[in-house]
């Protein structure tokens, strides 16, 4: 074979190796081919990456919230009652610049830092006398030797002991120098302390009450937020990628309150009770006639032992509900009045020694009566005057004997027998033993008349004189005026009627009469000589013992001892025969032998309360006029 025909040989030869090369090669990298494909398929349906893997390759981010400012809640002429304020709490650092001194070999810098430290310490001590100078140096030096990063300086200092603070020996060098790291946060505080705190209420983490609580979602406003990563430095910056939310502030709250008539209710109830360790609460209700505006709420008591201070615990005003004794009897003469069955006051009834058939308890007063005047009959105007049980008990059955529901259609009325909205949630519902209840009974129809066997709580009472004062149309009771955000009022809260007319304006006038003649001739003479003229009724009642307290007696209404628990109320309006304020003050007393009447302690309060009104309002006053002559000057020559 020549040597041109084994050159193509070879050739031939090479070239067939390389296509079975090529072709197996092919097939490899279609296999590969293929198991990657497969592979991502499962990546994509299924395969999940550890979280510590994700770590490792994505920033950490975390969402930071911005809380709002809480919105204040104000009294009617915008003094604050509720305000949020920032506060600060200071730590320090006493590490500062320890090591960089220490890699310096420079002792001296060390010194220098420890002698501004004492400096610091006596600047401490004249602040927060807690410690000495010593005690403060011994701290810090301390906590710079162990390391500590986090000492505790004072915790909520206001805005301007912080700027003092800042310029204390070592601090006036700034952070990285001297060491504060201030921390601030807001806080809610209370300039008036104590006074209408259970109206105004609290903010806690899981018990908000008051308006504080009822108008939280106003108060609160939004939270705020966005999401942050750190940097390689360990520093936090906002992440661009994320949603950011801005914070809104709350809005504030207008309320009925006025921080003056607050403050003389307050004070005159606690000159009262403060001193008799047997009271064991009183309350206060001052309520604008024509509007239903609640201008004070004191709700006063002590613990379950007498030797507690007085305080502002529990609101009694809307949730205590129980027989208000002959406060109530104004109820029932209301209705007599519009229903036509006494035409006139001085319609008189048979005394009868004071007993009405049907197995009621017999009234002594009447008895008393009796003796002290010869007379056997009553006229309603005195048996009013005088609180008797006897006369409209005999009233009551004389009239709604034979159809009770009648009465009782105008108790439910006048809106005592259910609870209504009110702006703080709590109002109690009354009890009412109509026909057809459980309790209902043969004498039911006369105790309600003068005050027992229904219970109502003293908004309810206070609530029903005011449409008395206001000729017949009850007002609906609120305390927030407005809604407002700075300065700009968003929502108004407009007076509404709690009932259309709960009687004629006649009606309201007669009665009127029949309340001005307890307090003239009856049994609220104390109110007698107030600067302002003043109609009401006063009430006094048995409280109802619980199981524990009555010791296995089976008087419901007296313990073992024969202690009982009573109330003594006095309710009204003033001026009389101009009513711009209605007032209601109830005190409560421990277990006593004591009676608390409403004519005593509840009368004077009120008295005193009325008195300081009429000094703070000059339109009650005569105007003073001039009338005397100045004799004309004449010029001497």
């Amino acid at each position: 074979m020549s040597s041109r025909q084994s050159e193509i040989q070879d050739t031939i030869q090479n070239r067939d190796r390389i296509h079975v090369v090529m072709f197996f090669l092919s097939l490899l990298f279609l296999a590969l081919g293929v198991a990657i494909v497969i592979w991502i398929v499962k990546i994509q349906t299924s395969y999940t990456v550890d979280d510590r893997v994700i770590g490792l390759f994505r920033p950490v981010v975390q969402k930071h919230v911005d809380l709002p400012v809480r919105g204040r809640i104000l009294a009617t002429d915008g003094r604050p009652l509720a305000i949020s304020a920032p506060l600060y709490d200071l730590h320090m650092d006493c590490t500062v610049l320890k090591q960089s001194y220490k890699e310096s070999g420079k002792d001296s810098l060390e010194r220098v830092w420890q002698s501004k430290a004492r400096q610091l310490a006596v600047a401490l001590a004249g602040e927060f006398r807690e410690k000495s100078a010593e005690g403060w140096a011994d701290a810090i030096l301390k906590g710079r030797e162990k390391g500590s990063k986090y000492l505790l300086i004072r915790k909520n200092v206001d805005l301007e002991t912080l700027r003092r603070i800042q310029t204390f020996p070592l601090y006036k060098e700034g952070s990285y120098r001297g060491g504060l790291i201030v921390e601030a946060h807001q806080e809610r505080i209370y300039p008036y302390d104590s006074l209408a705190r259970r109206v105004i209420g609290y903010v806690k983490e899981q018990n908000r009450i008051g308006l504080e609580n009822s108008f939280d979602s106003e108060l609160h406003g939004r939270d705020g937020y966005e999401w942050r990563r750190v940097t390689d430095d360990g520093s936090w910056v906002r992440d661009l990628d994320s949603t950011t939310v801005q914070v809104k502030d709350g809005n504030d709250l207008r309320t009925t309150l006025n921080v003056d008539f607050q403050d003389i209710a307050d004070k005159a109830l606690r000159a009262q009770i403060d001193g008799d360790d047997e009271v064991r609460a009183g309350i206060c209700i001052i309520m604008e006639a024509k509007t239903g505006a609640i201008r004070a709420m004191v709700n006063l008591s002590r613990g379950s032992t007498p030797q507690t201070t007085l305080w502002e615990r529990e609101n009694l005003v809307l949730r205590q509900v129980g027989e208000q004794g002959s406060v109530m009897k104004t109820v029932t003469l209301l209705s007599l009045v519009e229903d036509g069955y006494v035409k006139t006051l001085e319609q008189t009834i048979p005394t009868n020694n004071g007993f009405v058939p049907g197995g009621y308890n017999q009234d002594v007063h009447i008895l008393d009566y009796q003796r002290e005047t010869g007379r056997r009959d009553i006229s309603v105007m005195h048996g009013f005057e005088i609180s008797s049980n006897y006369v409209f008990t005999y009233l009551a059955e004389t009239y709604y004997g034979k159809q009770p529901q009648e009465m009782f259609d105008h108790i439910y009325s006048y809106r005592l027998g259910e609870a209504f909205d009110f702006d703080i949630p709590g109002l109690g519902t009354p009890v009412v033993n109509r026909p057809g209840t459980p309790a209902w009974s043969r004498t039911t129809l006369g105790t309600t008349a003068y005050g027992y066997s229904i219970s109502v709580t003293p908004l309810h009472i206070a609530t029903f004189y005011n449409g008395i004062a206001n000729k017949g149309t009850m007002m609906k009771p609120y305390l927030v005026e407005s809604i407002e955000k700075d300065g700009k009022v968003l929502r108004k809260f407009e007076p509404s009627a709690l009932n259309g007319s709960i009687c004629s304006p006649a009606t309201a006038d007669t009665v009127t009469r029949a309340l001005r003649a307890v307090v003239n001739t009856g049994t609220a003479t104390r109110l007698k000589s107030a600067k302002l003229s003043v109609a009401g009724k006063t009430g006094t009642a048995r409280v109802v013992l619980s199981a524990d307290e009555r010791g296995g007696s089976r008087d419901p209404y007296s313990d073992a001892q024969g202690r009982k628990k009573f109330q003594g109320t006095f309710v009204g309006f003033f001026p009389a025969d101009d009513p711009k304020y209605t007032i209601l003050v109830t005190v409560y007393s421990y277990p006593s032998h004591r009676n608390f009447y409403g004519g005593t302690k509840p009368a004077l309060a009120v008295r005193e309360i009325v008195d300081k009104i009429y000094a703070l309002d000059d339109t009650w006053r005569p105007e003073l006029r001039p009338t005397a002559k100045v004799p004309e000057m004449t010029d001497k020559k």
